[in-house]
């Protein structure tokens, strides 16, 4: 092809057709600029479907996390709800001595609040696109913004249970620790929720009997009427409406979202 065109450039040349050589010149290099463009063009559709498929891998497996915190939400909301039902409990006690109270009820309400659900993110596929540098390539900003707007937003879930466990080892398991634990067995245990629970924990206390002389009921009332209970009873409350709410906000963010991404990968 190259010695054919070669071929008419001398032919037009050595016939002194310099005006129709010129023109077949220009012809050549525009011949020359179409090709170049149509190989651009080419490469950048084939770097579109790379980076729209990248993108659409990427949300896919985006949307196997939202599943999984989806669930993880749920299960804290679950968990508070549960935490603010005993703490309601045990303040209507503090504020109506007159209720009957026995040990068995004592330990059932105040049993769980030792513990404290964990707050998860999934943010694997997130943090290993981010750190790759995967979202240079994206074109939907708007949406990506938005995902990394929920991602950043675990911090203030993070931050509200960890101030909650801290709130719970520094005020409620040293109150508790002036009161004897013999009101511990395993219908409290039923009352704790966490994942597989502690099973094993409450057969070994149920094991070991005993034997001290202590008047429960009476004890318990008088625990009440500590001041410094009600006000972690309605700290805790407070902390268990706020992660609440956090929560509420979050979901809802996760519900938008994953609308959001499922119609992005339908178009």
């Amino acid at each position: 092809m190259l010695s054919f065109f070669r071929q008419i450039r001398q032919r037009l040349l050595t016939d002194n057709k310099f005006t129709k050589y010129l023109l077949y010149a220009i012809g050549e290099i525009l011949l020359v600029v179409i090709g170049i463009f149509i190989a651009l063009q080419v490469n950048t559709w084939k770097e579109e479907l790379e980076n729209k498929s990248r993108q659409n891998a990427f949300y896919r497996s985006i949307m196997v996390d939202l599943e999984s915190d989806r669930k993880n939400i749920e299960e804290m909301s679950a968990f508070y709800k549960n935490r603010i039902d005993n703490l309601t409990w045990l303040l209507i006690r503090v504020r109506n001595p007159a209720l009957d109270l026995n040990p068995v009820d004592f330990g059932k309400h105040t049993d769980p609040l030792y513990y404290n659900e964990s707050a998860i993110s999934f943010d694997a596929t997130f943090e290993s696109s981010k750190s790759t540098g995967t979202f240079e390539h994206f074109k939907d900003m708007q949406l990506l913004k938005k995902l990394i707007e929920y991602y950043s937003g675990f911090e203030n879930i993070d931050d509200v249970n960890t101030s909650s466990l801290r709130f719970i080892e520094s005020t409620f398991e040293p109150l508790m620790a002036t009161l004897a634990n013999d009101f511990l067995n395993s219908e409290t245990a039923e009352e704790v929720v966490i994942v597989e629970g502690n099973t094993d924990f409450y057969a070994l206390l149920g094991s070991i009997e005993d034997k001290r002389v202590n008047d429960s009921p009476n004890a318990i009332a008088l625990f009440l009427q500590d001041p410094r209970f009600e006000s972690y009873l309605i700290g805790d409350l407070g902390r268990s409406f706020n992660m609440i709410k956090r929560l509420e906000g979050r979901k809802e963010m996760l519900n938008d979202l994953r609308g959001e991404i499922k119609q992005y990968l339908n178009d």
